[in-house]
């Protein structure tokens, strides 16, 4: 990588061989890595900052628009860029520097976080403002994942890969406990400004992080295709391989049908419990707590077992979606969230990890766009699926469907998917 001309890192560290695994714990022995450490604890600001946009972004638009629908049509926008881009990412970050795309992406993501913030605090927002900045986020998210997605198993190798994604996992899910509450605590304090403002300014040290990480080069894996060739050869290799075609379906019915309640969580705050921003704060928070957890148990879970686990929290996750959508208490909601974000975090975080254990790596950025595309596009054209049918039946009785319909598909995986089940 043409990176040798900044001189705040030392040469690089190959990602294969480890330090000696006594140093570290079982459960953090990604960290043996001098760059992995590195990626890792550059995501712990953003990732809090993240998580109080969101919040905050969802509070703004339903305070301006009182529409369970827009919440969704905001989510949507977020997704038109999302398929071409994604597509294009995937080809990039197999051709050219992912730490570099990582970069300029987390830059246009750090100032579509502080124009919110000026044009929130000036108090001359409109829904449209939003809108066209979700674009904007949308585009930049889908150029970024699937390079950072692909580039952590440069940082460890396929020896620690399902540990090093289970710690990104619960970085990022324990930025739902701090990011949430500390948001609902700021809009109810200041408004929704400050935590577009914090969001900014967060993604500093993702890019001195990822200025620091050294890596060799990846010339000799890289694929020397035209982009309509690269796409094609992505498809082809993700549709003949069986175990990755089933992983990814997986992915795209578990994103659509469970994961639009995140989305629509003002709803159930302000409308169904009655518990206002400080209320949708604590069961973020509360989703949060449970992912953690259940990012802790896949970085435990041992080889041979990895694809039962991924089935269990594909059944447990609309399960306790199902019983949320019931739920008319504060308290048990925020229990039942919990249980939620643990099923999901062990469903999705083997997923990835799974994957990246099955693909070749000259195809990782491909695939793992193919990921990020229908991980983040389903669950977003989920909820404005939800969305609209809430407007006549109401939110719980939307989602509730639709947990019963992801349980029903979840058993049918199960029974027809053994290529899945029995995956290391």
């Amino acid at each position: 990588m043409p990176d040798e001309g900044l001189s705040i890192a030392p040469p690089a560290e190959p990602a294969g061989p480890a330090r000696p695994a006594s140093r570290w714990p079982r459960t953090l022995r990604a960290l043996r890595h001098r760059n992995f450490r590195l990626f890792w604890s550059g995501q712990i600001a953003s990732q809090i900052g993240t998580w109080m946009q969101i919040v905050a972004q969802g509070w703004l638009v339903y305070r301006l628009t009182d529409s369970p629908l827009m919440l969704g049509l905001v989510t949507v926008v977020g997704l038109l860029p999302v398929v071409p881009v994604s597509l294009l990412a995937g080809v990039l970050s197999d051709r050219f520097s992912r730490k570099k795309l990582i970069i300029v992406t987390e830059i246009v993501l750090m100032l579509q976080a502080l124009i919110l913030a000026y044009l929130t605090w000036a108090g001359i927002v409109q829904v449209w403002h939003v809108i066209v900045l979700s674009f904007v986020l949308g585009g930049a998210a889908a150029l970024e994942q699937p390079a950072r997605l692909a580039f952590v198993i440069e940082t460890v190798g396929k020896e620690d890969i399902s540990n090093a994604v289970a710690l990104n996992s619960s970085v990022y899910n324990a930025a739902r406990i701090v990011g949430p509450a500390a948001a609902g605590l700021l809009v109810a304090w200041m408004g929704e400004a400050g935590c577009f403002l914090i969001n900014g300014v967060s993604y500093l040290p993702v890019i001195l992080a990822m200025l620091a990480i050294r890596l060799p080069s990846r010339e000799g894996s890289v694929e020397k295709l035209k982009l309509m060739g690269s796409l094609a050869s992505g498809f082809r290799y993700t549709w003949d391989t069986q175990a990755i075609r089933s992983l990814l379906l997986i992915v795209a019915l578990s994103s659509f049908f469970t994961l639009p309640y995140i989305t629509l969580m003002p709803v159930f705050a302000r409308d169904v419990l009655a518990v206002g921003p400080q209320g949708l704060g604590f069961l973020m928070t509360g989703v949060g707590a449970g992912a953690i957890g259940g990012a802790l148990v896949v970085a435990n879970v041992e080889s041979g077992r990895r694809g039962r686990w991924l089935m269990l929290g594909n059944l447990l996750g609309p399960a306790f979606l199902l019983l949320f959508c019931l739920s008319q208490s504060f308290a048990l909601s925020i229990v039942v969230v919990a249980l939620l974000g643990a099923s999901n975090a062990i469903r999705q975080t083997l997923a990835n990890s799974l994957i990246q254990l099955t693909t070749a790596e000259k195809y990782h950025g491909r695939v793992m766009s193919l990921f990020n595309l229908l991980f983040n596009g389903m669950s977003r054209t989920g909820a404005l699926g939800v969305g609209a049918v809430a407007e006549v039946t109401g939110v719980p009785l939307a989602l509730g469907a639709s947990a019963v319909i992801s349980l029903v598909l979840g058993v049918a995986m199960l029974r027809g998917m053994p290529e899945v089940v029995h995956l290391a």
